[in-house]
């Protein structure tokens, strides 16, 4: 349960530091600060996605299945890996912006809130209470709900003039 309140924890402090510590002409403007808060939950995201990950395919997997209330079984490595896929996709969001921002947000909406439909599902009709379990839920409606209202302001704010576009913003 703490690495998802840990993941939460880093994504708010991390994007709330770079807000305050923005040197960017454009900092203070409503536009910028919702970009750098929409970085940190899909890039940020995305790192503690592939560490995640890792932990479901790598050596501890064993521990991760039963702090989740499984055993380890195959799905739990294309788990793995459908968290490494999401955590790299958000990662390339460093130097690729548009449209490869809704597509991490999407992604990671599509894959959290099917976790947590999952998490629920475990938890009402098997009484899975396992601390990993209960845990991700939050987390794994939250975040990607913060993402998706991020990523629409970010889209309906304009760039304002005199607002140099950022410049890894290209469209691909």
């Amino acid at each position: 349960m703490w690495f998802f309140t840990l993941t939460l924890a880093t994504l708010v402090v991390g994007a709330l530091l770079h807000t305050l510590l923005d040197r960017d002409p454009a900092r203070r403007t409503r536009r910028r600060m919702v970009e750098l808060w929409l970085l940190w939950f899909v890039v940020g995201g995305g790192v503690w996605a592939i560490v995640g990950g890792i932990s479901h395919i790598g050596p501890t997997s064993d521990q991760i299945a039963t702090s989740i209330g499984y055993r380890q079984s195959m799905f739990q490595w294309e788990v793995g890996w459908a968290d490494i896929t999401v955590g790299v996709l958000g990662l390339m969001c460093i130097w690729k912006r548009d449209s490869w921002l809704t597509a991490a947000v999407v992604a990671v909406a599509i894959l959290y809130w099917g976790d947590a439909i999952g998490h629920i599902m475990e938890w009402v009709a098997h009484d899975n209470t396992a601390p990993s379990n209960i845990g991700a839920i939050p987390s794994d409606i939250l975040q990607p709900l913060v993402a998706v209202i991020l990523l629409i302001a970010y889209r309906a704010l304009p760039a304002g003039p005199g607002v140099r576009p950022h410049a890894t913003a290209q469209t691909t």
